[in-house]
């Protein structure tokens, strides 16, 4: 177990390696977040190093590496979770902690919808402006699901024939 007052000098002695860890892994957000987890990081290596199984200094640098690459990842996982592709190739957000704004505005769907027929033109809307579920969007227009899907396919094959520019035109 390491005193509060050892630690003190340690951390004194490898801040400037918690601090080339997170240049090296280009941390430039949170960057106090992830200064705590290499302060952390450190406190536990210091505990759990075993001086018969190699140097202190390469032990140190891999275990603070290790705990923030693995606060990188499950901070990326949760960003994927809230901002995915899904099947279809399209973005899909959950806007409660994702920084995207949907490019489809209602102003961009009138454009757009021009190039639809009615039914792709009702499953765009929905979808992508009012967030509905396929299920949703069938039981509002008294139709099977698997109808709602086929406008989504119908509706995508005909979209990825338009470049992004032909679609939003010039805004």
């Amino acid at each position: 177990m390491i005193e509060e007052a050892k630690f003190e000098e340690l951390l004194e002695q490898y801040k400037p390696m918690i601090y080339y860890i997170i240049r090296k892994l280009a941390i430039y957000k949170n960057e106090q977040e992830f200064y705590q987890i290499g302060c952390i990081a450190l406190w536990e290596a210091a505990q759990r190093f075993n001086k018969e199984k190699g140097e202190f200094r390469s032990y140190v640098y891999s275990f603070i590496s290790g705990r923030m690459k693995t606060a990188l990842s499950k901070e990326w996982n949760k960003w994927n979770n809230e901002c995915q592709f899904g099947n279809d190739g399209y973005l899909e957000v959950d806007t409660g902690e994702c920084d995207y704004t949907p490019l489809l505005t209602s102003s961009v769907f009138d454009s757009i919808a021009t190039l639809l027929t009615e039914n792709q033109s009702k499953w765009l809307k929905a979808y992508c402006l009012y967030e509905k579920l396929p299920a949703d969007i069938a039981k509002e227009e008294g139709v099977s699901v698997h109808a709602v899907k086929a406008w989504r396919r119908d509706t995508i094959a005909k979209l990825k024939k338009y470049s992004v520019e032909e679609l939003l035109g010039n805004r």
